[in-house]
């Protein structure tokens, strides 16, 4: 892998949700992988009940970059059975999290994405706009005149998904 590394660069993207997986024996795994030149970003879910408290979400982001992992994506909870009405969290909600945990951050932990997996591409949540509309962004779209396109969706406060047809 070393080897191959020299000619193209390799990205290990890990999965850490809570700051306690990030254990001894996983910073040494990341520091063996960034001594040959791996680049190691993070993506995160956001579980209520798990790291949807900002002190937890913050913790996570803090200890991830300590060590050299660049926070790259937190993903919306998708609506599958085993975890709907269980681990997700209000879209609202979680974007508040989100943004409360970036203000304890500084430099790389700030560069994360608040993001779902929607059927119809990934979507990054950028925020409420005012008391009912929240504003999102299309980072890749099965539709690609779709790609960029900034758009306003009515969210209820307790809405977990985008269930409507974005297109």
């Amino acid at each position: 892998m070393e080897d191959y590394n020299k000619r193209k660069q390799i990205y290990v993207i890990t999965q850490f949700n809570h700051p306690r997986e990030v254990t001894d024996e996983a910073v040494e795994a990341i520091r063996i992988l960034q001594k040959i030149g791996i680049v190691i970003k993070n993506q995160t879910v956001l579980l209520k009940g798990i790291n949807s408290d900002p002190a937890v979400l913050g913790s996570l982001l803090k200890r991830l970059t300590a060590c050299g992992v660049v926070p790259y994506y937190i993903f919306q909870c998708r609506p599958v059975r085993g975890v709907l009405n269980h681990f997700q969290v209000p879209l609202k909600e979680g974007s508040r999290i989100v943004e409360e945990a970036k203000t304890m951050q500084n430099g790389q932990g700030k560069c994360i994405h608040y993001a779902m997996s929607h059927p119809t591409g990934k979507i990054e949540i950028l925020g409420q706009l005012n008391g009912e509309e929240m504003l999102f962004r299309y980072h890749q779209a099965k539709n690609s005149e779709e790609i960029g396109r900034i758009f306003t969706v009515a969210v209820g406060e307790d809405q977990c998904w985008l269930d409507m047809d974005l297109n």
